[in-house]
């Protein structure tokens, strides 16, 4: 509470010297004539990756993936679509916990494999793949190219992962019931120069597929280059995130990355705000949940999810939970209103979106896309940023102007009411402003300037 309070004394008061340049830099600040985007592709924007076929691990405990994928809210995650002839026992069990999964209304992202029988996945092997979802219930969002097809010891992948796209793609389309499900492009992790070595895939996918790493840094860290290399793989094609994340193996002493648990939140709750305002419209975070034992803290690999392998919850999911609840919306689309206001900072690490929800009332999202984490390993440190006070200002005086911390909770931390301009204390994790020009629950009244 004290905290609470001195945060919302240095929000009001400034510190005189850093108002004087507040008010400098503000007679410069543009005008901003934004169209929101709808609050509920916020949500539609969050996935995540986990692992049902393995059994012998956190994941073999399906009421717990449920009880997990429940907390969060999430609405899409990203699973291996597998079948093996010889044993389709595996399939109809693989299929069934997917199904279990989908009633919660989830669909999959599913990852086509080259080792998947009959091989290569003809027409009549995606008609039987598809069938087989189909029959348990499994809502299929996507069907996705190999995974890092350049770094699983294939010396000829890319002739093999050009040959199995060529006729994966046209099964998938020539089947009735795939036919309208998109294609998500194989995904690449290893070398910068193997985008160009596999070359233009955009006859055999219908988005493509990245994987922006950002190590022990900001969500964005390598967006730029990850990016250009994508291109010449999938052109002008819009872009699907299937996996980013943190891992938190803290004790680790080799060079993996790591960064500690209350890191990793800040950075995930801004990955996906990262992501859509680059345009792609879904991330698959990795993963849901430490897949093994590993109370030493020591293996990598072990430490990427949202929980801890015990199932309890670390702050990433915390922070995700929250986000999905607050921006939640949904319904029939209506069609949004431009909002004009300014935001005036002397930062330029301060990024927000604009969202708006059916009921008419905005949600600004700001928050600093800055480092966390000092040092590329778990031999580095915390780095603790000073939030930023940003100030609003809109055309038209508010009936009510909250604000929301999600990494902590989905109360409302401060609120004003009858104002247009307030001042905004942005950490480095996202601040969500709710702004209403109505009343609550009712239609709210449409800013000045704007046509009814």
């Amino acid at each position: 509470m004290w905290g609470l309070m001195l945060r919302r004394l240095f929000a009001s008061s400034c510190v005189f010297l850093f108002l004087l340049s507040i008010c400098a830099f503000a007679q410069n600040a543009p005008l901003l004539h934004e169209t929101p985007k709808a609050a509920d592709s916020l949500v539609d924007s969050v996935g995540v990756n986990i692992h049902m076929t393995y059994w012998n691990t956190a994941y073999g405990n399906l009421a717990a993936v449920q009880s997990m994928l429940t907390t969060l809210g999430v609405r899409h995650v990203r699973d291996g679509a597998k079948y093996y002839a010889s044993d389709p026992g595996y399939g109809i069990q693989e299929y069934e916990d997917y199904g279990a999964v989908s009633s919660l209304g989830i669909g999959f992202d599913l990852i086509l494999t080259q080792g998947t029988s009959p091989n290569p996945l003809n027409t009549a092997g995606m008609a039987m793949l598809q069938g087989l979802a189909a029959s348990q219930k499994v809502k299929v969002d996507f069907y996705e190219g190999p995974n890092e097809v350049d770094i699983q010891g294939d010396g000829n992948w890319i002739a093999d992962t050009r040959s199995f796209m060529q006729q994966v793609y046209p099964s998938i389309k020539a089947n009735p019931g795939s036919s309208k499900i998109p294609v998500l492009g194989n995904s690449l992790a290893g070398a910068g120069s193997d985008w160009a070595a596999l070359g233009n895939m955009t006859a055999y996918e219908n988005f493509g597929n990245l994987h922006p790493y950002a190590n022990t840094q900001y969500p964005s860290y390598n967006f730029a280059t990850d990016a250009a290399q994508q291109a010449a793989v999938s052109g002008a094609q819009t872009i699907y995130v299937t996996e980013s994340g943190w891992s938190n193996a803290m004790e680790a002493t080799d060079d993996s990355p790591n960064v500690t648990e209350d890191v990793s939140s800040r950075y995930v709750g801004r990955l996906f705000f990262e992501t859509l305002l680059h345009g792609w419209p879904r991330t698959y975070v990795y993963e849901l949940v430490d897949e093994d034992p590993d109370p030493g803290l020591t293996n990598t690999q072990q430490h990427f999810g949202l929980f801890r392998n015990d199932y309890s919850a670390k702050p990433a999911a915390t922070v995700v939970a929250n986000l999905i609840s607050l921006m939640s919306d949904k319904g029939a689309a209506v069609a949004p209103v431009i909002l004009t206001y300014t935001l005036e900072t002397t930062s330029g690490n301060v990024h927000h979106l604009l969202f708006q929800k059916r009921d008419g009332s905005y949600w600004l999202a700001l928050w600093q896309e800055v480092s966390d984490w000092s040092g590329w390993n778990a031999q580095g440190t915390p780095i603790v940023n000073a939030e930023v006070p940003v100030t609003l200002t809109l055309q038209k005086e508010a009936v009510s102007i909250e604000e929301f911390l999600p990494l902590e909770s989905t109360e409302v931390a401060y609120s004003f009411s009858g104002r247009n301009t307030v001042t905004l204390m942005v950490p480095d994790y996202p601040l969500l402003v709710e702004i209403s020009f109505g009343s609550k629950g009712g239609k709210a009244a449409r800013p000045a300037g704007m046509p009814e």
